[in-house]
């Protein structure tokens, strides 16, 4: 591994930065790491790392990979904050964002630099992450919000979820990238200023490329650049993670759509969460998916107060949570 130097871009910098933010990852941390050499072979990097948990996470790290360099931790920063840190202390030409639950397969980096080469046209270059089955992982891909999309849900049929099937077996270009295993030119990251920290948890990364978008920038997906993402860690339907991921899509709508645009989405999502929690109530007897789906929507359902503002800094999920001591009613 190559030493760090001071500047991004100077003389003797990697070639990637690879950022991981941790958050109580202690069981999933080694893999991530240990995965690295394998996946970039042909260039140099450095990893850097923080701990927004409880600390065990860099225990391990600490304790077990010395050649990654730990950032002081300022706290939980969400996943924006906790990024822009540590690209702050990055000195790569690109940064590499990596999620602590993400396992690259070989050669995986060695995809995403060459396609920076074959695709110079691009400003970030994402990989295709695979579930448990070996499958890629579209029900965690990310997409623009869309009053369209979420009409369609309503019915049963969303546009996101019709994309099952997809292989992607060559290279094409993306409107978004996910955040969890993405390389980003980082004269687009300055460009841009990093995430936007107003953002703390989902579609931080959707508003990131909206805005390099805006600016003329486009995107890649890599075919060849795999990873295997343990989704379970996420937990995907639990209450908590969904209530995050619709604060995280109205905190995308405050900051890109008009007042009655808003005033849609907030009645669409409840509205289909109202749906589904209606269905789980009565048929959870008859299945367990049933009981996931009554309890996954329960919150939105019952509560629209604690995720229509997004995360807004008086009004917004964490103000909410903060003055309920972090425990959803």
């Amino acid at each position: 591994m190559q030493a760090s130097e001071p500047h991004a871009g100077g003389p003797g910098s990697p070639n990637v930065s690879i950022l991981v933010v941790g958050y109580n990852s202690a069981a999933l941390i080694r893999n991530c790491l240990n995965s690295v050499a394998a996946a970039c072979t042909r260039s140099a990097y450095e990893i850097l790392f923080v701990d927004q948990g409880d600390g065990t996470t860099e225990a391990v790290v600490r304790a077990d990979f010395p050649d990654v360099r730990i950032v002081p931790s300022e706290g939980n920063l969400g996943f924006a904050g906790g990024n822009n840190l540590l690209a702050r202390f990055a000195t790569g030409t690109n940064l590499l964002l990596l999620n602590p639950d993400v396992e690259l397969h070989p050669g995986s980096i060695d995809a995403l630099l060459d396609a920076s080469e074959r695709h110079a046209d691009g400003s970030a270059w994402g990989g295709v992450t695979l579930d448990r089955n070996g499958d890629p992982d579209v029900g965690n891909t990310v997409h623009v919000p869309s009053l369209r999309e979420m009409a369609s849900r309503l019915v049963g049929r969303s546009r996101v979820a019709l994309r099952s099937g997809q292989t992607f077996e060559k290279d094409e270009p993306a409107k978004v990238l996910s955040g969890g295993f993405v390389m980003i030119a980082r004269s687009a990251w300055d460009e841009a200023g990093g995430l936007d920290q107003r953002f703390f948890l989902y579609c931080e990364e959707v508003d990131l490329f909206c805005r390099l978008h805006l600016a003329g920038h486009t995107f890649w997906r890599i075919a060849k650049a795999r990873a295997h993402h343990d989704i379970g860690h996420g937990e995907a339907a639990s209450p908590m993670r969904v209530v995050y991921l619709t604060a995280g899509i109205m905190q995308f709508a405050r900051l890109h759509w008009s007042k009655p645009r808003q005033w849609v989405a907030i009645f669409l999502i409840w509205l289909g969460a109202v749906q589904r929690f209606a269905i789980g109530m009565l048929m959870s007897p008859v299945g367990k998916q049933f009981k996931v789906l009554r309890d996954s929507n329960r919150l939105l359902a019952t509560r629209p107060s604690y995720w229509r503002f997004g995360y807004d800094p008086e009004r917004g999920l964490l103000a909410r949570l903060n003055r309920a001591g972090s425990k959803m009613p």
